[in-house]
């Protein structure tokens, strides 16, 4: 489906928005456990987890996924396929990125940093594509349909 700039950005923001919460509520949530305190953190944590993600996916992730996605999937293919492979290439960038972020905020280079890393990877992929598959993407997309959808009203 070609779309504008202008929805290719509303789409981005909005699934950013979406995943951001979701992620960034899950990994407080097993940190701290779910308390009023848990809800401020997520609540003050969000918009630069936000724009960190946003960046991320702007700058790096999803210009890369667009290429591995037109050498993997042919244009013939079922829609279906084009969604499922874009979701799983997005997901794997995202998670391996933004892990790859807040584990260098949050631990440094020192102090096992890899272990941390890969653990962090394990732990976020499963709920990310999770929250991917079944709960942020379809809401977004129809939220997309239902803003960019023309009027097919007859004057």
């Amino acid at each position: 489906m070609n779309r504008t700039l202008k929805e290719e950005l509303v789409f981005s923001t909005m699934m950013t928005i979406g995943m951001a919460t979701t992620m960034l509520s899950y990994n407080m949530v097993l940190i701290f456990g779910f308390h009023t305190e848990t809800i401020i953190l997520i609540i003050k944590q969000f918009v630069p987890i936000f724009l960190i993600a946003f960046a991320v996916e702007q700058l790096i992730v999803s210009h890369n996924v667009h290429k591995l996605h037109k050498i993997i999937v042919s244009p013939t293919d079922p829609k279906f396929k084009h969604i499922l492979v874009m979701v799983l290439l997005m997901v794997t960038g995202m998670c391996l990125m933004m892990t790859l972020i807040t584990t260098l905020i949050n631990v440094g280079t020192e102090n096992h940093f890899l272990e941390h890393y890969i653990s962090s990877v394990i732990k976020n992929y499963p709920m990310a594509l999770l929250a991917q598959l079944a709960v942020v993407g379809p809401l977004v997309r129809y939220l997309h349909l239902k803003i960019f959808t023309k009027s097919k009203l007859v004057s």
